[in-house]
């Protein structure tokens, strides 16, 4: 769906095993401007945190827009999304449009002390596919 919200996105999806957590690693690792993670992620025998995610993607060097996506956005929850180096928190139940929204206004301040890029490239870890939303 993302990529007909925000056209000439590129959008790479993971979270059917746990193997995909590396493949999700190596991914963002390759290049990407936005990563979207669950917070909870459940697999056979191992559960993730997307904070989790977060902070070792950052501590491998990724200087792009993280956000989590969760049920869970009480201001508790959204602040230790934001410790976790998270620049935006998505509940799972908002619309689309207030998703783009805040994509969009995240990533522009996030882009603003990065090289110019011609294209957005998403990386997503999610345990379920469900629509997004966001918290602003």
């Amino acid at each position: 769906v993302l990529p007909k919200k925000i056209p000439g996105a590129v959008v790479g999806v993971f979270g059917e095993t746990l193997a995909d957590v590396e493949l999700f690693k190596q991914a963002v690792s390759q290049g990407c401007d936005i990563v979207i993670v669950d917070q909870n992620l459940s697999f056979l025998g191992a559960e993730v945190k997307g904070t989790t995610l977060i902070r070792a993607i950052f501590a491998a060097g990724y200087a792009g827009l993280a956000c989590v996506r969760s049920a869970n956005c009480t201001d508790a929850d959204q602040s230790d999304y934001f410790r976790s180096g998270a620049h935006c928190a998505i509940d799972k139940d908002s619309q689309w449009p207030e998703v783009v929204q805040l994509l969009d206004t995240a990533y522009a301040s996030n882009i603003a002390h990065r090289p110019t890029i011609d294209t957005v490239n998403t990386v997503s870890m999610e345990s379920e596919p469900q629509l997004p939303g966001c918290v602003p």
